[in-house]
């Protein structure tokens, strides 16, 4: 067993018992004063690097409740924006469809309303919309050369190819798409147009002796087959009348942007009347 030397402990005691004396004597008091002083700079700095670490790890800690505050947003403002999105295009998509249902019940035509599902670029380096893909086809009942029209009637194109279940449209600034055409002035002129490098449509074969003026509007002719009178088609932006030609010419412009088509109508034969 561990033997306790007694003497020791009394030596101990004594100088810690002495020690306390002196110190509420003041005695140690500069021999304390000296000693704080020479540990003040070594104690400023452990307290200024605590006080570093402390804030670098607050500051880590609050850039991290912020990173993830940030992400969170950027996840709603994401979700928000394809609500959004949504929302507008069903809003488009109802205000067209109600504008066709109001246009087509007017002008008692057999119809089949159908969605825009691809657009193709012809040629060219304008790389304009000249064909529409549409979402219904043979089984449908529909045909080449029937005319496809825009909420407001006014016609947009007509089917040049048709599969089981889609259908391929010329639209009306595509130099493929020929339509019978009138001007609606005094003479009800006629001609026909056709679209301009995917641009503009032109309206050719007019008389010389017929007076055509820049706003006229042109409309169908309903001399062809399939394409009912009066479904408008643009107006007048330039009158091309050389004397020197067979027949004078006009710029038509379009009445309806065919980029912005989502939904069309196909107009049926079976009740074509004259508008």
């Amino acid at each position: 067993m561990l033997k306790i030397d007694k003497k020791n402990i009394f030596v101990y005691i004594a100088v810690v018992l002495l020690l306390v004396f002196l110190y509420f004597m003041g005695v140690v008091s500069p021999i304390e004063n000296i000693f704080l002083k020479t540990l003040n700079p070594v104690l400023k700095s452990l307290y200024s690097l605590s006080t570093d670490l402390r804030l670098k790890y607050n500051e880590q800690a609050d850039r991290g409740i912020l990173l993830q505050e940030i992400k969170k947003l950027e996840s709603e403002i994401i979700r928000l924006t394809e609500e959004n999105a949504q929302y507008k295009t069903t809003e488009e998509e109802n205000n067209s469809l109600r504008e066709h249902l109001m246009f087509l019940n007017k002008a008692q035509h057999s119809y089949i309303l159908s969605n825009v599902i691809s657009r193709g670029d012809i040629g060219g380096a304008n790389k304009q919309t000249q064909t529409i893909t549409i979402d219904k086809g043979k089984n449908d009942g529909l045909y080449v050369d029937l005319a496809v029209v825009s909420s407001k009637g006014v016609i947009v194109g007509k089917i040049f190819d048709v599969k089981d279940s889609i259908s391929k449209i010329y639209l009306t600034n595509s130099p493929k798409c020929k339509l019978a055409a009138t001007i609606i002035n005094e003479d009800r002129t006629s001609g026909v147009v056709e679209g301009e490098l995917g641009l503009t449509i032109k309206m050719g074969f007019i008389p010389q002796d017929k007076i055509i003026h820049e706003k006229d509007v042109v409309i169908t002719s309903g001399l062809e087959k399939f394409i009912p009178r009066g479904l408008i088609i643009g107006t007048i932006i330039d009158v091309n009348n050389e004397s020197n030609e067979l027949w004078q010419s006009a710029i038509v412009e379009p009445m309806v942007n065919v980029d912005e088509l989502l939904v069309v109508s196909v107009l049926l034969p079976n009740l074509v009347e004259s508008l």
